[in-house]
């Protein structure tokens, strides 16, 4: 997977003790007070590859030969180093790691990053996940250092290079991005605990990273020992000094691989991670605050995640293949729980009903034990799904009765809205254009409609269709206050082939309306119209004017 997003979050987790504590944890520690180092042979020497806090506080370190280390600490015990345990032991913190993500990245031989994106508000916040995760490894005997950046890189030089004067500047940074004016002088009493969080402000990059970054030295880029002695020919010490250096001149002496690895922590360019595990494409993950032990909340934990991931999975179109329900134990174990289906599945009854099944044939090997403290659902694997247009109802079904009109009705109102959907509505009124309207379909009706009767001769006398208003036209007609024998409508002359009417209506006398004539008229072209003239000869003053009003079907 690439890193590089803008709003990528990653924590990085530095175990510098991890041999000697894995021993500890073991059972093989020295049985009185002495220090504890592991060693193995490099060029033909003995030299220290792990040493625990007693022996760090005695002055042994890495890469001391351990003939010089016995020299200084006679009652040494000394282990021969054994890197496979050490990944293995790596390895099953990282799957511990899983409980917090599904993205855990190994970083050998004594560290990991876990992509935090999305995830903090589940436990509280960024750095109640650290500590979280740094106060139960250390419960469970790891010497452990944390940090959260917007890059890999960024994270994993503050869990091993942040010191005091890096700390200040970082949570002043980060201070002032939560706008709290916290001045320097009270950021030094926070730099005393034990393993210090090192903020670093939010966002894949910037100035501000920059700033946070730069008195740390170059080591902290994830050099090689040599690329980091190259650099440091050069007189430069810190990750500020390497910034501020012409860039192109620095480069054509040797110096891509550590401009690289700063664009990556800067999050300038993007660093390309494969993760423990592949990433499920959906995944929905819930932090219980007391654990559970019975299947019922099992259950009932499984539904609350399939509700979760449902809009995940809708949103990009698929359904799931195969799932998987994580149970994270409290002991440090994982309980699995997959299904598999034969088609894309997103349904949470659906779902359900399998997940049922599956914990009724777990049943008592579920062993819950001290209980479950979270739990994940992964989407495994994942398929599009077709999406059908779905009908309401059947047609025979919408003309079985009044019963299923109102289903329909409350289905559109559901999801249109109630005032979106209407139903239309006969009015007692001589103007054919006020007539008719438009009621909301919910609701009863509170007049009653006039009763219509279809026409004997199954002729319509008037158009489904109107105009409002109605269109001005030019008519010729034969006689004064006869039908039209030709129109002008919307620059086009239309002769007229055929006429019926006229179908005198009378205007409202309180609004002055005036009497019109309807005509119900065939052009050559065999469209139908209905015109009326408003207005009659000697009436008054005025002549009368054509309209259409409507087009027949």
């Amino acid at each position: 997977m690439t890193a590089g997003s803008h709003n990528a979050r990653w924590l990085a987790i530095y175990l510098p003790r991890l041999s000697t504590d894995r021993l500890i944890r073991s059972g093989r520690a020295p049985a009185d007070d002495r220090p504890l180092a592991t060693y193995t042979k490099e060029a033909g020497a003995f030299q220290l590859t792990g040493v625990d806090a007693r022996a760090s506080a005695l002055g042994l370190r890495l890469a001391m030969s351990l003939a010089d280390a016995r020299a200084i600490q006679p009652k040494l015990e000394a282990v021969e180093a054994e890197p496979e345990e050490d990944a293995r032991a790596l390895d099953n913190i990282a799957a511990w790691c899983e409980r917090f993500t599904p993205i855990v990245v190994l970083d050998p031989p004594e560290g990991l990053f876990l992509d935090i994106t999305g995830c903090p508000h589940l436990f509280g916040g960024e750095e109640a996940l650290r500590k979280l995760i740094v106060t139960h490894l250390n419960a469970q005997g790891f010497t452990v250092r944390a940090a959260v950046a917007g890059t890999p890189g960024a994270a994993w030089a503050f869990a091993r290079y942040a010191r005091k004067q890096t700390l200040s500047l970082a949570e002043r940074v980060a201070a002032k991005q939560r706008g709290e004016g916290r001045s320097n002088k009270q950021a030094p009493g926070r730099l005393n605990a034990p393993h210090p969080p090192p903020p670093a402000p939010r966002g894949g990059g910037g100035e501000d990273l920059r700033a946070t970054l730069s008195p740390l030295p170059i080591e902290a880029l994830r050099l090689e020992p040599d690329a980091a002695a190259f650099i440091r020919r050069f007189g430069l010490k810190t990750i500020g000094q390497l910034t501020e250096i012409p860039r192109s001149s620095f480069t054509a002496r040797g110096g891509e691989h550590a401009m690289l690895h700063l664009d990556q922590a800067l999050g300038r360019v993007p660093e390309v991670l494969t993760p423990r595990r592949p990433p499920p494409m959906v995944f929905a993950l819930r932090r219980f605050l007391e654990p559970i032990f019975t299947a019922d909340a099992v259950l009932e934990v499984a539904q609350v995640l399939c509700e979760d991931a449902a809009p995940k999975l809708e949103l990009r179109g698929v359904g799931m293949l195969a799932a998987e329900l994580v149970l994270f134990g409290v002991d440090g174990r994982d309980r699995i729980l997959p299904i598999n289906v034969s088609r894309p599945l997103r349904d949470v009854k659906a779902l359900m009903r399998l997940f049922r099944e599956k914990l009724n044939v777990v049943g008592e090997n579920l062993n819950a034990e001290f209980g479950f403290e979270a739990a994940r659902l992964d989407a495994v694997r994942t398929a599009p799904i077709e999406e059908r247009a779905r009908a309401l109802v059947s047609l025979e079904e919408a003309a079985a009765g009044a019963e299923k009109i109102s289903e329909i009705v409350d289905i559109l109102s559901s999801r249109l809205g109630g005032k979106r959907v209407l139903r239309p509505q006969l009015h007692e009124e001589h103007a054919p254009e006020r007539a008719a309207g438009w009621r909301s379909a919910l609701g009863k009706e509170k007049k009653k409609a006039p009763e219509k009767k279809p026409p004997a001769d199954s002729v319509m006398r008037r158009p489904v269709r109107l105009y409002a208003p109605a269109q001005a036209i030019e008519v010729m007609a034969g006689v004064p206050d006869g039908p039209p024998i030709r129109f002008r409508w919307r620059r086009v002359t239309r002769e007229v082939v055929r006429s019926e009417g006229p179908e005198r209506i009378a205007g409202d006398w309180q609004k002055r309306e005036m009497t019109r004539d309807y005509y119900r008229v065939e052009d050559k072209q065999g469209r139908r119209y209905w015109l009326y003239r408003e207005g009659l000869y000697g009436e008054s003053e005025e002549k009368p004017r054509w309209y259409v009003h409507g087009l027949f079907a």
